[in-house]
């Protein structure tokens, strides 16, 4: 069992050389409290005091809406389902039409807690305070028996396995290793665990966030039904994967030695803080998505939603003289990209065209024949405005550089 007590500035701190900088995604000076991207150019801001509907791609602010949201998922691509409640009559399962604005309800339910689409069998999920709900097209939602009278707080998915986390009870965890068929109770009880998350490999995470002897960060090797301890910390409050080796943590808490947002190496049990120039360091939720080279990580703070798209290695840099440049930046038609790569060789190559949530929307193929590098012209073609990364991957490494399509 590994135990990392952390004194006073959580064991060791990792100091790095880099740079990064934080910017504003969405508005300003609210209590962010989770952010939900989707695979369009939309994404939901849940507040203490509302939900915004924000351009995926610039951060910009569509809509606000007065519901209590707590988390959201995709149902097509007009159609966002959303959980709302506060402990009033109208708790429940909503539903967004992005392109008209139009909220309606589908079904009401006590003070849920999330909302999770589960692709292994195609189900949509709603933990709530007295059960869990299920649904196969979003719109026509039934009880999972085993749960009635438990107070569904977390859920993940791991292939065929899967874990649900109660509060309020003896037993805090039930698995199932078939999709849900049958349920069976967690053999160990670390306390109720949040913000859990799997890696590649299966191993689940999570946090213990009450600030107790046992609070800190939790692993599971066998899908939740054994827990040890990774480290202890108090007043973490969230967490959430940045690779099979890196997880990024946050905290929210009185004493100054734990706040902010770092990322914990799980092969040397080191901290890279990157709070320097985070307006607000106190955190309430962390979302990564994937991008070439690394990730954009997104702070839910008490002052609103933050992001960071340059603080792993390979995003903005020039490594062992390879370069890519574009000009003009911002583009807002044509543009020139210069690209310089040693020792690779001569290979084919691509370059590639991501937005600002890591999906790639071009591809502009190329041959690399000599170190003094390549020429190509771009159209950026029917693409929206916004942040885009410009990345090339060939066999000695990835490298990416930001531009802006105005």
């Amino acid at each position: 069992m590994k135990k990392f007590i952390l004194i006073l500035v959580l064991f060791f701190t990792l100091q790095q050389s880099f740079s990064y900088t934080w910017e504003s995604y969405g508005p300003d000076s609210i209590q962010a409290i989770n952010v939900c991207f989707f695979n369009t150019p939309y994404s939901i801001i849940c507040s203490t005091i509302g939900m915004y509907l924000v351009n995926g791609y610039q951060g910009g602010v569509l809509e606000y809406f007065s519901y209590p949201a707590k988390d959201a998922a995709k149902l097509n691509d007009s159609t966002i389902l959303f959980v709302a409640g506060d402990g009033s009559y109208s708790d429940g399962i909503y539903s967004l039409n992005v392109q008209t604005y139009q909220v309606e309800v589908i079904e009401y339910c006590i003070e849920p807690c999330f909302i999770k689409y589960y692709e292994e069998s195609g189900v949509y999920y709603v933990g709530y305070l007295t059960g869990l709900l299920k649904s196969e097209d979003g719109l026509n939602w039934s009880e999972v028996t085993h749960f009635v009278g438990h107070n569904c707080v977390d859920m993940e998915f791991f292939n065929q396995h899967i874990v649900v986390n109660v509060s309020m009870a003896l037993t805090h965890f039930y698995l199932s290793g078939n999709s849900g068929a049958n349920w069976f109770e967690g053999s160990t009880n670390p306390g109720w665990i949040t913000d859990m998350a799997f890696n590649s490999q299966g191993e689940l995470y999570g946090i213990f966030p009450d600030n107790s002897y046992s609070s800190g960060l939790w692993y599971s090797v066998d899908y939740g039904d054994n827990w040890e301890v990774e480290f202890y910390s108090g007043n973490m409050t969230a967490l959430y994967f940045h690779n099979e080796d890196k997880i990024f943590v946050g905290w929210h808490p009185p004493a100054k030695e734990y706040e902010g947002i770092a990322i914990y190496n799980l092969q040397n049990q080191e901290f890279t803080y990157l709070n320097e120039g985070l307006p607000n360091t106190n955190i309430n939720k962390i979302v990564s998505l994937p991008l070439i080279g690394g990730h954009i990580a997104y702070c839910c703070t008490d002052s609103g939603v933050y992001y960071c798209d340059n603080y792993a290695v390979g995003i903005d840099e020039n490594l062992t003289g390879n370069k890519i440049s574009i000009f003009p930046n911002p583009v807002t038609e044509n543009t020139t990209i210069n690209i310089t790569l040693y020792g690779s060789g001569s290979i084919d190559n691509a370059i590639l065209v991501y937005n600002n949530r890591g999906v790639q929307v071009d591809e502009i193929k190329f041959r690399n024949n000599s170190p003094q590098g390549r020429e190509v012209k771009w159209n950026k073609g029917g693409l929206p405005a916004g942040i885009y990364y410009l990345a090339i991957e060939t066999k000695n490494g990835r490298w990416a550089k930001k531009f802006i399509l105005r």
